[in-house]
């Protein structure tokens, strides 16, 4: 019997394509701790970025802000483009001059994508956190969708007591649909510790996802400004005015892009522009059709697999037949 685990092997392995030395150890022990005791160390990082929020002129808040944003972050997505990549059927690596424009960040912007095919739920800490202090969480709790066969394998060895369970690409759509219906917000996340990649893709609601309480956070620090955690859609929404009843249905946006205010004619819709992510989740969530999702340059590009797939030139995206296995 082997005393380390091949998934534990692998993903020593996948932290060697992108960090050396030392770097590479610590990113390593980070992954280990983080896909082990994905709870805790949700709840631990929580309990710190909230405090550092209640104090937000301390000289160390934007400093430590700034760290954690550059190595942890997320890309929205819209329901067609998770549609997509859950029904990948090739590896695709995007170049780095191209997904820096798709995952706009310094650190954790790679685009990797090997054996997504390869799917795991397991539990979502945000929501065990809000069941632990005594209220009651969104569903389903076994929502946080996983990717590709490294980080697959690890969770599923390692991660029993999440409940992290293999799925089929039928049982994930399944369940991506379910939660589009709920009116939730797709993210996929990526993370020094797990590659420098994406690892996993998240359904956010606006009262228990602590991702987007952090992106609602950081907005308030000084210096820091709006969007910082998060990487917008690509996309933006507009309202059809004459179809909008200003009832209030669509300002459970996880990035408080829409409220209602009341005016001397009566209640009106308000929509920051700056602050929408282009999630969609608005759509879902309003009973009148009124909203609509519209490709938006401004807000970035999105993440489309099958826009990656199709890219040619070698400054570009390249698509590679998936190996027997």
């Amino acid at each position: 019997m082997a005393l380390v685990k091949e998934s534990t092997r692998n993903f020593w392995k996948m932290h060697g394509e992108n960090a050396k030395g030392i770097l590479r150890v610590f990113n390593m022990i980070h992954g280990y701790l983080y896909y082990t005791i994905y709870d805790h160390y949700v709840i631990g990082a929580s309990t710190i970025l909230r405090w550092l929020a209640r104090h937000p002129r301390w000289s160390l808040t934007p400093k430590f802000y700034n760290y954690v944003m550059q190595r942890y972050h997320c890309k929205v997505m819209v329901p067609q483009d998770v549609e997509k990549l859950l029904k990948i059927d090739q590896d695709i690596t995007v170049p780095q001059e191209v997904a820096k424009k798709v995952v706009p960040f310094e650190l954790a912007n790679k685009i990797i994508l090997k054996n997504y095919d390869q799917l795991a739920l397991v539990d979502c800490p945000c929501r065990l956190e809000k069941a632990a202090m005594g209220r009651d969480p969104c569903q389903p709790i076994n929502t946080c969708l996983f990717f590709g066969k490294i980080g697959v394998d690890f969770v599923t060895e390692h991660m029993p007591r999440m409940h992290a369970r293999r799925v089929t690409q039928e049982e994930a759509l399944a369940q991506i649909r379910a939660n589009q219906e709920k009116g939730y917000a797709f993210a996929i996340w990526s993370k020094d510790a797990t590659g420098y990649r994406s690892g996993v893709l998240c359904s956010c609601c606006s009262c228990c996802c602590f991702g987007t309480e952090v992106e609602r956070m950081a907005r308030k620090i000084p210096g820091l400004g709006p969007l910082n955690i998060t990487a917008p859609s690509g996309y933006s929404v507009v309202t059809d005015m004459s179809k909008c009843k200003a009832d209030g249905a669509c300002t459970s946006c996880p990035y408080l892009a829409r409220e209602i205010v009341q005016t001397a004619e009566g209640k009106k819709l308000v929509y920051h522009y700056d602050l929408c992510m282009g999630c969609g989740a608005c759509i879902q969530r309003c009973p009148h059709g009124a909203i609509s999702l519209v490709r938006d340059e401004k807000k970035g590009v999105p993440f489309d697999v099958e826009a990656f797939a199709r890219m040619g030139k070698p400054q570009e995206a390249v698509a590679q037949p998936r190996a027997a296995r």
